[in-house]
């Protein structure tokens, strides 16, 4: 799974089992055989008005296309407003972004801070390659049983400790997206600023959320 969660100054795993599958026969999703090193690792960037693409601990990465940043001085920040349009980053204005990301046995956790919302004119990303291998060596299970990747749903939460949101439920543009042919997954984020990767609840399709991920690349 992957979940979404709001400014937080400190990180935390949520308690979740380190694989999960929906049968004796489907692929496991298992933080253990990442081949990335658990613990605590800090990243910094700097945002402008350019946009940009950036690696944290080679584990996320968040894609910017130019002028995304609304400019926190002149700019409201809540659930109400992440759709309204706001006064982006002028030339010359940086912001100096910093990221702690964790990653236990039970789930990957990162957290970004300052808190900012960007544009709703661009579509900022964030995106995974941690569980490629396994996508793309079952792409052909997945392309058959589109069901098993509901682990990777997308969430929100106000922080980690919060039960999670399924915000996409109500607004399609920021279901998550996993590719099979490049095990890539990715969801648009409409703010910062935490986000973490468990491999611990699936998303349950309701009448209102007849989708919980988008398949990219099937047959």
């Amino acid at each position: 799974m992957v979940t979404v969660a709001a400014c937080s100054d400190t990180t935390s795993i949520p308690s979740a089992p380190s694989s999960r599958s929906l049968s004796p026969t489907a692929p496991v999703f298992d933080f253990a055989n990442t081949g990335h090193a658990f613990g605590l690792q800090n990243s910094d960037f700097t945002l402008t008005s350019r946009g940009g693409s950036f690696s944290v601990g080679g584990l996320y990465t968040v894609n910017f296309p130019e002028n995304a940043v609304c400019d926190p001085d002149n700019s409201k920040y809540g659930p109400s407003e992440w759709d309204n349009a706001c006064t982006t980053l002028s030339a010359g204005q940086a912001i100096k972004v910093h990221a702690v990301l964790s990653l236990q046995s039970g789930g990957l956790a990162i957290d970004f801070s300052p808190a900012l919302r960007f544009s709703p004119d661009a579509q900022v990303t964030i995106s995974t390659d941690i569980f490629a291998s396994v996508i793309k060596w079952n792409r052909d299970y997945f392309a058959k049983h589109p069901e098993s990747l509901n682990f990777l749903a997308i969430y929100y939460a106000p922080n980690f400790d919060s039960s999670p949101v399924k915000d996409f439920a109500s607004d399609a543009s920021v279901i998550t997206h996993v590719n099979l042919n490049s095990g890539r997954i990715w969801r648009r984020v409409k703010h910062f600023s935490g986000y973490s990767v468990t491999s611990g609840l699936a998303c349950d399709p309701s009448p209102g959320n007849p989708d919980c991920v988008q398949v990219e690349g099937q047959p």
